[in-house]
């Protein structure tokens, strides 16, 4: 069975591209008083600074947004999505963390959701405080438990609804570890749900985007999903997939290769050469010591076409400020130049904010 994979950053995605549906899915009452007719803003800038300052609790898929509502007034929305594979004693504490810092810094009522999508279907934790002598805190946030859609997979699939197909595509990740012959068939099944859905191209290619990540498959049985898929494409009359894979293609990921890896070469390494060495020479480091590692260590990502290298930029910047606002993402993806590109990566030890990097 194929590596498994964070999910983390696929759910952020996911959250950000879809949101409408995300919130019509989970908070329908939300949904009811918002006004859609305003672009949601994404505070990923906002949201680092609280989240740089709160201790305890590791990088997860949290987002915060702010909406406007049919009443004319604005509402921050923090969502917490836990996606481990067990469960995470400490998500309630992070949560009333985050809540009471944005309280804090930027004198807001924030909304909190948890969305568990951890396979326990018993751990719920529903609100942290604390009491004494008196005194007490206590914040309740509601959560969504995604195990407990897990008899109706065939409902989401089959509904109105995009981010359902999301939805369903997790549930299956979980059901079908170990199992690939299963995920194969089941992910060709949600492919002709979503087809059969007839969502926009832009809402397909994200959705494709996440089951490809949540739905891994070894390269034999890829090569087998893709072949039945695209016997099927060849008769419909709007295809999906091909845009897809012209996305994919840009971001050097076609056909099973990822941040710019080809044809079985190891993750961070071509011919022996580690990341941002060539012949010893160090990139925009002295005395050959690699991106953030000494004496020669290979960061583990390989430099080599401009398409390869912007996802080796995006992935460190992830590493190292835990969110990449769209806007630097969109601007990333524009650079073609290499000895650019080289430069950015190069210059991340050196800055302690995102914005510090001039992208």
């Amino acid at each position: 069975m194929a590596r498994r994979r964070p999910f983390d950053e696929p759910w952020k995605r996911i959250i950000e591209t879809l949101f409408p549906d995300f919130v019509a899915l989970f908070m329908q009452r939300a949904h009811a008083e918002i006004d859609w007719s305003v672009p949601t803003k994404f505070l990923d800038k906002e949201f680092s600074r609280i989240a740089r300052g709160a201790r305890g609790g590791r990088r997860t898929a949290d987002k915060l947004a702010e909406v406007r509502l049919l009443s004319g007034e604005t509402a921050w929305v923090l969502i917490h999505v836990e996606v481990q594979a067990q469960r995470d004693d400490t998500l309630a504490r992070r949560v009333f963390r985050y809540h009471l810092r944005i309280f804090d810094h930027f004198d807001r009522e924030p909304v909190s959701l948890a969305i568990l999508a951890d396979p326990s279907p018993s751990w719920r934790p529903r609100g942290f405080g604390y009491a004494r002598w008196g005194s007490s805190m206590r914040l309740e946030f509601p959560v969504a438990k995604l195990t407990d859609w897990t008899d109706s997979i065939e409902e989401l699939a089959s509904g109105a609804n995009p981010f359902g197909i999301a939805v369903a595509a997790h549930l299956v990740s979980l059901a079908t570890r170990g199992r690939p012959e299963v995920r194969m068939r089941e992910r060709l099944s949600l492919y002709r749900a979503l087809r059969r859905m007839g969502v926009s191209q832009d809402t397909a290619s994200a959705l494709w985007t996440f089951m490809d990540w949540v739905l891994d498959l070894p390269e034999e049985l890829d090569d087998r999903f893709w072949h039945e898929v695209r016997e099927e494409e060849e008769s419909a009359a709007m295809r999906y997939v091909t845009r897809f894979e012209e996305k994919a293609e840009e971001r050097g990921l076609r056909q099973g290769k990822a941040l710019g890896l080809e044809e079985g070469k190891s993750l961070g390494l071509e011919e022996g050469k580690s990341l941002g060495l060539e012949e010893g020479k160090s990139l925009g480091l002295e005395e050959g010591k690699s991106l953030g590692l000494e004496e020669g260590k290979s960061l583990g990502i390989l430099i080599g076409k401009a398409a390869g290298m912007r996802e080796s930029l995006l992935f460190l910047l992830e590493g190292k400020f835990g969110t990449v606002p769209e806007t630097m993402r969109d601007r990333i993806e524009q650079i073609t130049d290499t000895a650019r590109l080289a430069e950015l990566m190069g210059r991340i030890l050196d800055v302690n904010s995102i914005e510090e990097m001039g992208i």
